[in-house]
């Protein structure tokens, strides 16, 4: 079984072959801060805390320009950041399969502290209009700063989290997909819960499954 992530019994050698991949690279860490670098295989990585990317950076641009597209901004940012390190990881491991693509994600989600992701048996992953991705994560880094500062969202704060994984998962399968968060913890929910769908479907599948 996989350590990093919980999926459906069918889905489980799929990760545990993901967590080989990401699990390698993770291993070929390197810190040399006499030189002020920090490397992770041959990639150049940076350490940003948690609450001055989410918590700081949200507050000032709700301040400037109100919370809608605070939202969109962090969304979309963290989306094309997904996208970004999809491609690069998938070309560097030279992961081609679609399937394996798709399963890495999950997996470099966890190692890289964003969060734990447990993917619920509702989901269809194909690479067409039918995708569908319903997953669950208990330990957000957003939801999680926001409940140490003793915050209460009034909606769902996991706008990062939301925007990686979509990117991540578009790259997969060549397919634009976008996720929702439909609980939150940080608002009072038992957990945080997403969605992820072509944009068309999202209205659809949260008032199926947020019902």
């Amino acid at each position: 079984m996989p350590k990093s992530v919980q999926v459906p019994g069918p889905f489980v050698p799929l990760f545990e072959v993901a967590e080989k991949y990401v699990d390698g690279l993770f291993k070929e860490f390197k810190h040399q801060p006499e030189k002020g670098t920090l490397h992770i295989g041959q990639e150049r990585y940076i350490l940003v805390r948690g609450e001055s990317l989410f918590v700081t950076l949200f507050e000032q641009l709700e301040n400037s320009f109100g919370p809608e597209q605070a939202q969109e901004f962090i969304y979309n940012m963290a989306r094309i950041i997904g996208k970004s390190d999809a491609e690069a990881f998938t070309r560097t491991r030279n992961i081609t399969d679609p399937n394996e693509r798709l399963s890495t994600g999950p997996v470099h989600f966890a190692y890289s502290g964003w969060a734990f992701v447990d993917i619920l048996p509702s989901s269809r992953p194909s690479p067409d209009a039918n995708y569908f991705l319903h997953y669950r994560h208990p330990n957000t880094f957003e939801s999680e700063i926001y409940k140490r500062k003793s915050k209460t969202a009034e909606h769902p704060i996991c706008f990062f989290s939301a925007g990686y994984s979509a990117g991540w998962c578009s790259v997969a399968y060549g397919l634009e997909v976008h996720a929702r968060e439909i609980r939150c913890t940080a608002k009072g929910d038992a957990v945080c819960e997403f969605i992820m769908a072509p944009f068309d479907k999202l209205d659809e599948y949260e008032i199926q499954y947020k019902s």
